[in-house]
């Protein structure tokens, strides 16, 4: 097995970069021959993750791209906005609360502290078949 390829970013909190942080995120989905619908799931579970987060500061944004694999870890964000949309009730029929998007989009998620009262988001995707 090859070494897993790590890439590492830094983005403003702004909605005006979303653009580019999905491109970056495509971009990553697709060296690693993820097909259109895996690559759509991450791209969404970053992008919802960041909303939630707010619009002040700025996000570091890490890859570990393996065969067939992404693993990505969001953060430091405010812990407080996250923790408050990671706990809603999914119960709620037909509203996409934070926990019922990433659950469905990818295969595993966690939280873990950071400094300052901050957390990091890791997110785990696997790709699906091509087609």
């Amino acid at each position: 097995m090859s070494k897993p390829d790590r890439i590492a970013l830094e983005a403003p909190l702004d909605e005006a970069f979303a653009p580019v942080v999905r491109l970056i995120v495509g971009a990553i989905a697709e060296r690693a021959d993820f097909g259109y619908e895996a690559m759509d799931d991450l791209q969404l579970a970053i992008e919802r993750s960041l909303a939630e987060a707010g619009s002040l500061g700025h996000v570091s944004l890490s890859f570990e791209v393996t065969e067939g694999q992404i693993r990505a870890n969001v953060g430091p964000l405010r812990s407080d906005a996250l923790a408050e949309a990671l706990q809603e009730p999914d119960d709620t029929p037909g509203k996409l609360t934070l926990g019922r998007i990433l659950s469905t989009v990818v295969d595993s998620y966690g939280v873990e502290d950071a400094a300052d009262g901050h957390i990091v988001i890791r997110l785990v995707k696997i790709a699906g078949p091509v087609g």
